[in-house]
């Protein structure tokens, strides 16, 4: 029997068995071997790295410390979890009727500033234990996540049983994420007017604009070259919104990586290092091929998806759209809280 001749329930109860053995195995494991699985795992590459952060200070479990925040193995288990979180969310919206679109992606972006101001929020030392955890990578992005399940349940109920036009999903959705916005937003604003909790490296707002200006800068060349050479179909697609924000959001982290992290304008910027494998072995071969390679990506993305691959994938819009909010929120979420970060010098 071949994979597809499972019918779809035969293929979820398949997908869940293999997921339970592989919770089983490891929590198996952490009882009767702890010192392979948990100590020297577990602890090795994931929780000891978050406590560490926390604490802001060298931690040890029997003798083991964490490996660094983020290292191949860390990633691949995170990237795994990300896949299955979106295809969850993707279930769901199919199940409740949610079309993602760009009005979606809109009440979306709240949520991620959310997760980026937060996060920077605990690099200032704002938040003390056990509340700081929450705010430590990767538990922030679950965090939130768990904000925007929570909102987008709450949307489903209340426009169910309220049938008001102006009460949806979305607008509840949206609304939510704001408010989670507001705290965070207000004591980003305290930082910058002077009343500040912990000590500073310096308020840089010429960063601010020299990365914008760089960012804006390019956004208009890719709008004006689609713009004049819209009649070809594998430029004009650039123009679309959710293809712009990809760009505009991997750019983002892109500039701001290389240009906080190696200064190449002299502005005396604090020391910065860059914790992710795979963006330092693109720069340790050149510096500035770290956003050229983010842009080429994205490039490659839309050409797959929007001029490859575009009348195969028409009946999996919800999916492809749903892909790409994911892909702007990867490249705009760690980008704008390391501005952030080097704008309240943190």
């Amino acid at each position: 029997m071949h994979l597809s001749d499972l019918t779809l329930q035969q293929k979820k109860y398949l997908i869940g068995s293999i997921g339970g053995s592989i919770l089983l195995f490891f929590l198996l494991g952490c009882v009767f071997f702890p010192s392979i699985f948990y100590d020297h795992f577990i602890w090795k590459y994931f929780w000891g790295p978050i406590v560490q952060d926390a604490l802001d200070k060298p931690v040890s479990y029997h003798g083991v410390v964490p490996a660094a925040k983020f290292t191949w193995i860390s990633e691949l288990v995170y990237g795994a979890l990300i896949l299955i979180v979106v295809y969850g969310l993707y279930k769901l919206f199919q199940r409740w009727k949610i079309t993602i679109d760009f009005t979606f992606f809109i009440a979306v972006f709240p949520y991620i500033l959310y997760g980026s101001i937060a996060r920077v929020l605990e690099d200032s030392h704002l938040f003390t234990p056990p509340v700081v955890f929450w705010f430590v990578t990767p538990l922030i992005y679950f965090q939130t996540v768990f904000w925007a399940f929570l909102f987008i349940v709450l949307g489903y109920v209340l426009q169910k049983h309220m049938k008001q036009s102006w009460i949806t999903i979305k607008s509840v959705f949206f609304v939510g994420g704001v408010l989670l916005c507001i705290p965070m937003i207000y004591h980003t604003i305290q930082w910058f007017i002077g009343n500040r909790w912990s000590s500073t490296a310096g308020v840089r707002f010429d960063i601010f604009f020299v990365i914008f200006g760089i960012l804006l800068g390019i956004m208009f060349l890719v709008y004006l070259i689609s713009s004049l050479l819209k009649k070809y179909p594998q430029i004009k697609v650039l123009r679309d919104p959710f293809n712009l924000s990809m760009i505009f959001g991997q750019m983002l982290d892109g500039l701001t990586t290389y240009i906080t992290i190696y200064d190449p304008f002299h502005m005396g910027l604090p020391p910065y290092v860059e914790k992710h494998p795979a963006s330092d072995f693109i720069m340790q071969i050149w510096p500035p091929l770290f956003p050229i390679v983010k842009f080429a990506l994205v490039l490659t993305v839309i050409y797959v998806f929007d001029i490859t691959y575009k009348e195969e994938l028409k009946e999996h819009r919800q999916l492809v759209n749903l892909f790409k909010i994911g892909i702007f929120l990867l490249g705009f979420a760690p980008g704008f809280r390391d501005l952030l970060r080097v704008m309240m010098g943190v």
